[in-house]
């Protein structure tokens, strides 16, 4: 039985001839079977020439068939390096922008604690405001834990200080300083006068008490050790 050959593909001629008045008249002529092909580019004077034109683009593909180019396969696309992102590391601890009087400066929560008085956000809002007044007066850089007892009590302290007012006092005059431990309370200092209390509050007006009376007896003599008569 005849073996099934598989068919060849069929030879496709493609003839160009542009429309140029100008120019001497020529054309291309791709010839192309399979993954093959072959351009040919021609100039002629008369039709009856492009017989001999075709018939030579067949013998020139023909030799091309008979030993084909040998095409190299191209390389494999070289992966792009990527570049490793550095990822932020988040902050262990979330931090409070506290305003300045020039910028702000990151504080850690836990560096400023209400311990007393009113807790709610405004009034957190309020000691942020004070954090940064302290900062400004030079009592506190920021990096150590304080507490405030009592946050509208400290802002009416701190009302009418200015800068250089703050330079008096130490931050122990206005706030609790140091880490709050398990169990413990907040306090006063005993034994420490507050130095603003005795600016605030003003000194009671001495008490004008009346002259003590001396009982007199019947008889002239004091009622006493004394043995001084009276004048009548």
């Amino acid at each position: 039985m005849p073996k099934n050959s598989t068919p060849k593909p069929p030879t496709v001629i493609t003839l160009t001839l542009p429309e140029n008045e100008d120019a001497t008249p020529g054309g291309t002529l791709l010839v192309q079977r399979g993954d093959l092909a072959r351009l040919h580019q021609f100039t002629y004077t008369r039709i009856a020439d492009l017989s001999e034109i075709i018939a030579e683009a067949l013998i020139a593909f023909a030799a091309v068939e008979a030993d084909p180019p040998i095409i190299p396969e191209a390389p494999p696309p070289k992966p792009q390096p990527t570049k490793k992102v550095a990822v932020p590391t988040p902050s262990a601890e979330p931090t409070v922008d506290v305003p300045l009087k020039k910028g702000t400066k990151a504080v850690k929560i836990s560096h400023l604690k209400i311990v007393g008085g009113e807790t709610d956000a405004a009034a957190y809002r309020q000691a942020v405001l004070l954090a940064g007044k302290l900062i400004d007066g030079k009592l506190w850089d920021g990096e150590s834990p304080i507490r405030i007892d009592d946050v509208y009590a400290l802002a009416k302290k701190m009302k009418h200080l200015t800068e250089r007012d703050l330079s008096l006092f130490t931050l122990q005059d206005f706030v609790q300083v140091g880490t709050l431990e398990p169990g413990d309370t907040p306090e006063e200092t005993a034994g420490e006068p507050d130095l603003l209390d005795e600016v605030d509050e003003y000194d009671e007006p001495p008490t004008i008490s009346p002259p003590r009376k001396t009982p007199i007896s019947a008889n002239g003599h004091h009622n006493g050790d004394s043995d001084q008569t009276a004048l009548l």
